[in-house]
C-alpha cells in the first residue's frame, strides 16, 4: 500500500510539472503572438493614413464619455448614436488598408521575384539592368522619367489610365517611351512579371504636407504610389537629371547605374528601407531642406 501511495505522489508530481511546464510554454507562445499582431498593427497605422482617422476616432470617444460624465444629454445622445455606426463606417473608410493587410496575408512566402533557391532568376536580373541602364542614360539627357516596379502588392486599383504595352523590358524601350512629346511619354510606366506592361499611366499624388511645395508632380506621384503600395519606384529629374528612389514613402537620392541595380535588387528582396547604398537618403520630413526637384 505505502509503495503504491508513493508511486501514485511521483507520479502526480510530474504530471503537474508537466502541466504546469505545458501552461508556460503555451502562455510564452500567446504573448509573443499577440506582441507580434500588435507590433505589425502599430507598424501598419504609422506607415499609412490610419493614424490620422484613428487619432479622430479616439478623440471622438473622449468627448463621448465626456459629454456622459458632464450630464450634456443632447451631445451624448447625438455622439454615442454616431458611434454605433462606428463599425461599419470605420470598415468604409479603412477599406483601401485593410485589403491591402488582405494582400500582405495572402502572399506566398516566395516572393514572385525568386526562384526555389531564393535567388533573383535571369529575367528578374535582366529586367534590374535595363531599367538602371535606361535610367542612367536618361539621368544624363536630362530626359524626366517615372518607372513603377510593381512587387507584391497589385497596383491596378491606385492607378488610372494606361496604355497597355506588354513588351521585353530593354533600356531602349524605356527611353523611348519617355522622349518628350511623344505619345507615350507623360505618366509612369509599371512594369510587372518583369515586362513593361503600362505606359501612359497616372498615379496618386502624395498628400504628405512636409513635401516641399517645389517638389514636382513627377516626384510626388512617385512617392504617392510607394506610400500605398510595395512597388520600386524609379524617379529621374528632368531638371537636374539625378535618380531618385521612392520606397513606403521614402524618397532616396543621388544614385547611379550600379548603385541602383544594387538598391532596387535589395528592396525587392526585404520588406522595408534597411540599408543606405545611395549618396543622400532624405525622408519626407526632410524634403523642405532639399533643392528645387522636377
Amino acid at each position: 500500500m505505502e509503495v503504491t501511495e508513493a508511486m501514485w505522489w511521483e507520479n502526480f508530481y510530474h504530471a503537474a510539472l508537466n502541466q504546469l511546464a505545458l501552461f508556460r510554454i503555451t502562455d510564452v507562445i500567446d504573448i509573443l503572438a499577440v506582441s507580434y499582431l500588435v507590433y505589425k498593427a502599430l507598424k501598419f497605422i504609422r506607415e499609412t493614413r490610419t493614424m490620422r482617422l484613428l487619432k479622430g476616432v479616439v478623440l471622438l470617444i473622449v468627448i463621448t464619455q465626456l459629454s456622459y460624465f458632464f450630464q450634456l444629454n443632447t451631445l451624448y445622445y447625438i455622439l454615442s448614436n454616431v458611434l454605433q455606426l462606428g463599425l461599419i463606417a470605420l470598415l468604409i473608410v479603412f477599406q483601401p488598408e485593410l485589403r491591402r493587410v488582405l494582400e500582405h496575408v495572402g502572399r506566398t512566402s516566395m516572393g514572385k521575384w525568386f526562384n526555389s533557391k531564393g535567388e533573383f532568376d535571369a529575367e528578374a536580373m535582366q529586367m534590374i539592368r535595363e531599367v538602371s541602364k535606361g535610367a542612367q542614360a536618361m539621368a544624363n539627357s536630362h530626359t524626366g522619367a517615372l518607372i513603377v516596379i510593381e512587387n507584391e502588392d497589385n497596383i491596378d486599383t491606385l492607378i488610372s489610365s494606361g496604355i497597355k504595352v506588354h513588351a521585353e523590358t530593354t533600356s531602349e524601350l524605356l527611353e523611348n517611351i519617355f522622349v518628350p512629346n511623344t505619345p507615350l511619354h507623360d505618366g509612369a510606366v509599371v512594369i510587372r512579371d518583369n515586362k513593361v506592361e503600362l505606359a501612359t499611366c497616372v498615379l496618386p499624388l502624395s498628400q504628405n504636407p512636409n513635401i516641399r511645395q517645389e517638389l514636382g508632380t513627377r516626384h510626388r506621384a512617385g512617392i504617392g504610389i510607394s506610400e500605398e503600395s510595395d512597388a520600386v519606384v524609379i524617379i529621374v529629374s528632368e531638371e537636374t537629371g539625378k535618380i531618385s528612389i521612392a520606397y513606403k514613402g521614402v524618397l532616396d537620392t543621388g544614385y547611379h547605374e550600379d548603385s541602383l541595380r544594387d538598391r532596387i535588387i535589395e528592396l525587392l528582396n526585404s520588406s522595408g528601407l534597411t540599408q543606405n547604398t545611395s549618396e543622400g537618403k532624405f525622408s519626407l520630413k526632410n524634403l523642405t531642406k532639399r533643392g528645387k526637384e522636377e
